[in-house]
C-alpha cells in the first residue's frame, strides 16, 4: 500500500504559540456559550483577530462553531420558541452576505475599530440592564435578524443582538438560552460559505479550526454543566457581567 502524502503546509505556523493562545480563548468563549447560549465569539474574536487577521478569524470561528454546534444545538431544539425566532433567522440569512462583503473590503485597522466599538456598544446595553420594551411583531424581528445576520457575516458576533431581544421577552431562562443557541447555530454556516466561495478559506485555516474544536467542545461542556445547576437570576447576572467585562476589555482592545 502506498503512503498517503502529508499535505505540504506551513506546519510551523499552524503548530505555534498562537494556536495555544487561540485554544485558551476558544475554551473560555465556549464555556460562556454553553452557559448562556451565546457569547463565545465575543470572547475569542478579538484574540483571533490579533493572531490571524479579520477574514481568517471569522472563518475559524465559523468552522469551529459548525463542527461543535450539535453539542448545544440538539438539546436546545426541544425548548426553542420557533414563533419567536423564525422571522429573525430568515432576515439574518438575507443580511449575513452583506456583512461578509463589508469584511472583505474594509481595511483591517478600520475593521478592528468597528468591531471593538460594536462589542463595547452591545456590552454597554446589557451592562446597564437595557431591555427591549417595544412591540414584538414582524418589524422588530426583521430588524433584529437583519442586524444579527449582518454582524455575524461581518465579524462573527451576531449572537448578542438576538440575546438582547430574547432576554427581554417573557419566558424562562431555558427558553431564552435555547432561542440564543439555536439562532446562533443556524447563522454560523452563512459567513463560512461566503468566505469559502470567495476563496479565503485555505487548508491551513481549516486545520486550525479542526484542532480548535477540541478545546471548544470541552469549554462548551463545562458551560452546559454550570447551567444545569445555576438559578435563573444567577444566569441573568452572569450574562450581564460577561458583557460588562467585555466592554472594559474592548476599550483596551
Amino acid at each position: 500500500m502506498s503512503n498517503i502524502p502529508w499535505p505540504d503546509l506551513p506546519w510551523e505556523t499552524i503548530w505555534s504559540r498562537d494556536l495555544v493562545i487561540a485554544s485558551i480563548f476558544a475554551m473560555a468563549g465556549a464555556a460562556i456559550r454553553g452557559l448562556t447560549g451565546f457569547g463565545a465569539n465575543l470572547i475569542w474574536a478579538p484574540a483571533l483577530l490579533i493572531l490571524y487577521g479579520p477574514a481568517e478569524a471569522v472563518a475559524i470561528m465559523g468552522i469551529t462553531g459548525i463542527l461543535s454546534s450539535f453539542q448545544i444545538f440538539v438539546p436546545a431544539m426541544s425548548k426553542v420558541d420557533w414563533r419567536e425566532i423564525r422571522i429573525i433567522i430568515v432576515s439574518a440569512f438575507i443580511m449575513a452576505p452583506m456583512g461578509v462583503w463589508t469584511l472583505l473590503y474594509l481595511e483591517p485597522e478600520m475593521f478592528r475599530r468597528v468591531m471593538g466599538a460594536t462589542i463595547l456598544l452591545m456590552a454597554g446595553l446589557l451592562m446597564i440592564g437595557w431591555r427591549y420594551e417595544g412591540t414584538r411583531g414582524a418589524v422588530s424581528k426583521i430588524i433584529t435578524g437583519g442586524l444579527s445576520g449582518y454582524l455575524a457575516g461581518f465579524a462573527g458576533i451576531g449572537g448578542p443582538i438576538c440575546a438582547l431581544y430574547f432576554m427581554s421577552a417573557p419566558g424562562t431562562a431555558p427558553v431564552q438560552r435555547a432561542n440564543n443557541a439555536v439562532s446562533v447555530s443556524l447563522l454560523v454556516p452563512v459567513p463560512v460559505l461566503s468566505l469559502g466561495l470567495s476563496g479565503l478559506i485555505g487548508m491551513d485555516t481549516l486545520i486550525k479550526a479542526i484542532i480548535l474544536v477540541a478545546p471548544y467542545v470541552i469549554g462548551q461542556w463545562l458551560g452546559i454543566l454550570l447551567f444545569g445547576v445555576m438559578p435563573q437570576q444567577t444566569f441573568r447576572r452572569i450574562v450581564l457581567g460577561l458583557l460588562a467585562a467585555i466592554g472594559v476589555g474592548s476599550m483596551v482592545f
